[in-house]
């Protein structure tokens, strides 16, 4: 990169709060400098190249981020590669989608884990990506040439312009992709340059008892004992590059790939977290974390707490139901106790009153001169009250989300028929498009129905279609909903009774044979279908009443967010910061940290094994703390081989005082060799806000202790495939 652009970078790159502790989520081609030096103080034996680096094998080579197919190279969950044959290393949670639709009554990888012994018995992941990172470069210069005078919406057609050339010519010749992604608003961005393959297989899992131990109850919680990892083989063609799936693939030989130490961790020994961090909101006003926090998460984890009621009734009156229901209830759990936590987080640093005093200050710097004063004066006014709509169609699009598409799961199943809908409502019908779109629909339908319980969906269709109408404005009401509960006389359980029992979308032998009949009669069967109108009213509420106009309002909103950083960078100039996260490779780093939870509380940094064996003995009836047999008898025996601690105790998780976010999950906690020393997978819910503000005092994140892992791996599976593999020292 250019010496003039990082002159430039470092100038832009501040903002209107003091760097408190460990605090960060830095881009790692701007590490060298901004946080090298402290890192070094901390422990760090690394160079900046050992780091990122685009002529040599470094950490950003071993680091990946994990998505589904089609995601746009947005990522969910990060992973490491721990050997010169393709092994990764990954959460439990990030991959346990994919145990759920293995396992089968007679072979249950919940209940006994995932464990190939060969090379055949490794599953394909399907559908499951990597992104692997080959370059980093700041493009702004670049992207934001020819936007000088241009009103915002051309602006950002020109940006996207631009952004596509430069990624065409900077991928030429290659199969890589190109991310573009702007930073601090629209100020700053950068192109990250991606090789993707998606020939990725399961090659060893614990089971839920272990993986998940402890489940919601001790869900962003302290003291954990969770073993929450898998292990993941990536596979290429001959030469080394992206393949579809295929049993002439071979395992990829990664660039580099990370040592493990089993030497173990202690209070202030140093840490790096490389990982690939979703979203972060440092930066935004008071007015709208306020609403934000109070309003749209309060009114989330109402919504999801109604669904985890339902899906565990449902897993209780059938245990069987917990091959369909245990990636969504862990899901739904995981989103519901974040939200709860960032409540508590922002409500204990008083962030919104914080935010308000730091506008404040900023305020009275634009005062100071005329020029600032014209530019900056009325920004923040401006922002508020625009927010008041704003927040509205927030609001409005919360609900389509949680209590329409990703409520009942029949929704965006019936939605899925809109395009054979659409071609018959044309006044030349093209009868070979509505053939083919039927028989895509016919293979859509029988995967859905093979994995669909009428029931529990009525259920949560009938409770979250009443929440939607009773809490939403009439002018977001679909008309079809006002019809139906009118005409049911409000009692939304006869009616979804009615609707479920006499639709076609609710019984596969006549959607089937609907869809194989060429002389098929959509007007009918489907427009006329009650459970039909219903679900695709959602959709046309959304595109009618919300989308559009929450897009244009957001617009508007981000072309005063723009303004607004611009004069707080300008004020403080000189200050290295983060920008929020977004996605793209991230170095967080810190030490292995305790934390004072709250008045009279306090966390040590590690766990053990005998915490664990507690908590099962005071749970006996609890599944969530069931602790195996094997496991209860290799404790008993104190047969922990050589990953024990100099007390004889095997540690499992540990505290660290390094940033993290969502996407982060997965990530390897490294020391400062930059070996393998834990594996990221959680934080504690009253540092949950570090999303919005990172308190050095409370903000933690959870490690499994990878002794812990390698233990699994060897006295618990039983199999030394793995194991043979690994570089431990």
């Amino acid at each position: 990169m250019k010496r003039v652009l990082l002159a430039i970078i470092v100038i832009i790159l501040s903002a209107p709060v003091n760097m408190r502790g460990e605090e960060g989520l830095w881009l790692p081609i701007l590490l060298k400098e901004q946080k090298f030096s402290q890192m070094r103080k901390l422990g760090l034996k690394l160079s900046p190249e050992e780091i990122y680096s685009v002529n040599r094998a470094c950490v950003k080579d071993a680091v990946i981020g994990l998505m589904s197919e089609g995601a746009n190279l947005r990522s969910f969950g990060t992973a490491s590669f721990i050997s010169a044959n393709g092994l990764l290393l990954t959460n439990y949670h990030v991959v346990l989608s994919y145990l759920e639709q293995f396992s089968t009554k007679e072979n249950d990888f919940l209940k006994y884990g995932y464990w190939a012994g060969k090379a055949p018995e490794e599953t394909l992941c399907r559908g499951l990506e990597m992104k692997q990172l080959i370059r980093m470069e700041d493009v702004t210069n670049e992207i934001l040439k020819g936007t000088d005078g241009l009103t915002e919406a051309e602006r950002l057609n020109k940006i996207d312009e631009n952004g596509k050339i430069i990624a065409k010519e900077a991928t030429k010749g290659t199969k890589y992709e190109a991310k573009m992604q702007a930073l601090f608003g629209n100020n700053q961005y950068i192109m990250s340059i991606y090789a993707v393959y998606s020939d990725i297989r399961m090659v060893a899992a614990p089971p839920f008892a272990i993986g998940k131990f402890g489940g919601d109850s001790d869900n962003y919680c302290w003291p954990r004992h969770t073993g929450d990892f898998a292990v993941l083989r990536v596979y290429s063609d001959k030469d080394n590059n992206p393949a579809n799936y295929s049993q002439k693939n071979i395992p990829y030989k990664p660039v580099h790939y990370f040592n493990i130490s089993i030497s173990g961790v202690k209070d202030g020994d140093f840490v790096m977290i490389p990982g690939f961090p979703g979203t972060t909101r440092e930066y935004i006003p008071s007015f709208s974390l306020e609403k934000i926090i109070y309003g749209e998460n309060a009114t989330r984890v109402s919504i999801r707490g109604e669904k985890i009621s339902i899906l565990k009734n449902a897993i209780e009156e059938n245990p069987d139901r917990k091959f369909r229901y245990t990636t969504r209830l862990s899901s739904i759990g995981n989103s519901y106790l974040r939200a709860k936590g960032e409540i508590m987080g922002v409500t204990r640093m008083d962030l919104v009153n914080k935010k308000r005093e730091e506008e404040k200050a900023f305020q009275e710097w634009v005062k100071t001169t005329p020029e600032r004063e014209k530019k900056y004066g009325n920004v923040l006014s401006e922002m508020e009250k625009l927010y008041v709509d704003v927040s509205r169609y927030n609001m409005a699009d919360l609900y389509f989300n949680e209590a329409g598409i990703n409520g009942s799961e029949i929704v965006p199943f019936i939605g899925k028929f809109e395009k054979l809908a659409s071609i018959y409502s044309r006044k030349n019908v093209d009868a070979k498009a509505a053939d083919l779109e039927a028989k895509r629909l016919i293979a859509l339908s029988v995967q859905f129905f093979n994995n669909w319980d009428y029931e529990v969906d009525r259920k949560m269709f009938r409770n979250l279609m009443f929440r939607y109408y009773d809490k939403m404005p009439a002018e977001f009401h679909p008309e079809a909903m006002d019809f139906y509960i009118k005409k049911y006389e409000g009692d939304v359980n006869i009616l979804t009774e009615k609707v479920f029992s006499q639709s076609m979308f609710t019984d596969k032998q006549k959607l089937t044979q609907f869809l194989e009949n060429p002389e098929r009669d959509v007007n009918e069967k489907i427009k006329n279908d009650a459970l039909y109108q219903l679900a695709i009213g959602y959709y046309r509420v959304n595109v009618d009443k919300i989308m559009r106009q929450r897009s244009e309002l957001q617009a508007k909103q981000m072309e005063l967010f723009d303004l607004y950083l611009e004069g707080v960078m300008e004020m403080n100039s000189g200050k290295d910061i983060y920008p929020d996260a977004n996605s793209s490779l991230r170095i967080g780093y810190g030490k292995v940290a305790g934390a004072a939870a709250s008045d009279g509380i306090l966390y040590e940094s590690t766990t053990t094994l005998d915490g664990a064996n507690e908590k099962y003995l005071n749970n006996i009836e609890d599944s969530e703390f069931y602790l195996p047999k094997r496991i209860r008898e290799l404790y008993a025996k104190k047969d922990f081989g050589r990953y024990s601690d100099k007390r004889g105790r095997l540690v499992v998780n540990f505290l660290t005082d390094a940033h993290t976010s969502g996407g982060s999950s997965g990530s390897p906690v490294l020391n400062g060799k930059g070996e393998l020393i834990g594996l990221n997978f959680d934080r504690i819910w009253q540092g949950a806000a570090s999303d919005y503000r990172f308190d050095s005092q409370i903000s933690r994140s959870i490690a499994v202790d990878v002794r812990y892992i390698l233990f699994l791996l060897d006295k618990y599976s039983q199999t030394d495939y793995v194991l043979k593999e690994l570089a431990i020292k």
